[in-house]
């Protein structure tokens, strides 16, 4: 990711209790703002996504036949992509869409096929490695922009063993799960352990040895629990600076197996891989596609709802979400309130549940990039062309779309 394209450059500022704007082109700001809306986040209507609503449609793999097995995979596998492509045509997002929205809707699915193959054909649970299973060639689940995200998969009858530096970042989480994200009863995450930074025993140089397994390693050590149907260990480096934050690094081995060779790819592992593939990457898009549509159906219009915890995701973070639709000429001013979150974060996504581009626009914002005073309200705008001031997010074109704030470290609950 680009670090200047993670910084915006100091301009005109937003504080007090009123738009404090000194814009370079007046008129122009003039024309932006003149339907701009003031949103409160404690208003809004509130609305909740997790496991209360209707379970999303969960893909089917047809039983492996006589004949080929691989050729019998692959067909699954390119069954689930057009069936998931099938899932956004068939929104009503697709039909009332432009052309800007479909296209966002196949770049989605390719997300998901991009996604699945590094998570469910290429990764080991004997050999594990981390992978960026989560970046700009496969978004997934509206991802934090402030985000690292590095996936290793693990079976949970066997112990392994991780190693790294803490690095500089605002956040560390280690997060171990059941199953996939979002792929068959996973929902959008079901939690079963989680180490974070504060926790994690360091030497003076920030390296560290984490353990996973079921039995305690003893007094002293680093102990992440595994238990009954883990399979997705993730963890999250969180940037709020990225001009001065640094994440470490990482490195998985199972106990026991150091050093062994990787075990030669074999017909029936291959069609296995596949096959789970074609459940990851239709199952996921159906997850996210029903939580973007539950955030633009249950919302009104530019409006965000109060914080609560994030249902599924990572445990203890606080999240809103809203959503946004606007002329040329209209901007939504969002107003925040102080709080004492280790960090803050702001962005935008598109209706397939995907992040808008964070690399080359300002689409999202940490806390260290908003420019806000150090205990009074704070105000972002978002518009489809740069007013002039400084927390201004990017709507990268799209006439609609979804917000998500996030909070993560908070002493008292918000």
């Amino acid at each position: 990711m680009s670090m200047l394209s993670r910084t915006k450059r100091p301009q005109e500022s937003l504080h007090g209790n009123t738009l404090d704007v000194r814009p370079r082109k007046p008129s122009r700001l003039k024309r932006l703002l003149k339907a701009a809306l003031l949103v409160a986040l404690a208003g809004g209507a509130g609305f909740w996504v997790g496991r209360g609503t209707a379970p999303a449609p969960r893909f089917e793999a047809g039983a492996a036949a006589g004949g080929d097995a691989l050729e019998g995979a692959f067909g699954e596998f390119i069954r689930a992509q057009r069936e998931a492509a099938g899932l956004l045509r068939g929104a009503e997002f697709f039909e009332s869409g432009d052309g800007q929205e479909r296209a966002e809707a196949y770049r989605g699915v390719l997300y998901a096929v991009v996604g699945a193959i590094k998570t469910s054909v290429l990764q080991s649970t004997e050999q594990p490695r981390f992978a960026r299973a989560v970046d700009w060639a496969s978004k997934a689940g509206f991802e934090n922009p402030d985000n690292n995200y590095y996936v290793a998969v693990v079976r949970d009858d066997a112990d392994y063993r991780i190693l790294g530096n803490r690095g500089s970042t605002r956040g560390l989480v280690f997060q171990l799960l059941q199953g996939e994200p979002g792929v068959r009863d996973g929902g959008t995450s079901i939690h079963i352990s989680k180490l974070e930074g504060g926790e994690i025993i360091t030497d003076a140089a920030g390296d560290f040895e984490i353990i996973l397994s079921r039995d305690n390693p003893g007094p002293g050590r680093n102990w992440l629990p595994s238990g009954e149907g883990a399979r997705t260990l993730l963890v999250r480096h969180t940037f709020s600076d990225w001009t001065a934050e640094r994440d470490g690094f990482l490195r998985i081995e199972r106990i026991g197996a150091e050093g062994a060779h990787a075990e030669p790819m074999t017909p029936e592992r291959m069609a296995h891989n596949m096959r789970e593939a074609a459940v990851s990457l239709y199952d996921r898009t159906a997850t996210w596609q029903r939580l973007a549509q539950l955030i633009w159906q249950r919302a009104p219009r530019n409006q965000i709802a109060a914080p609560r915890l994030t249902p599924g995701g990572l445990v203890g973070q606080y999240s809103a979400f809203g959503s946004w639709e606007l002329e040329p000429d209209e901007a939504l001013v969002l107003s925040m309130g102080p709080n004492d979150a280790a960090y803050q974060g702001i962005q935008l996504g598109n209706l397939w549940f995907v992040s808008l581009d964070y690399e080359s626009r300002t689409s999202s914002l940490s806390r260290s990039q908003l420019h806000c005073p150090p205990a009074d309200r704070c105000y972002a705008v978002i518009a489809h062309r740069d007013p002039g001031i400084q927390n201004w997010l990017d709507t990268e074109n799209h006439r609609r779309g979804l917000l998500m704030m996030r909070w993560q470290g908070l002493d008292d609950p918000m």
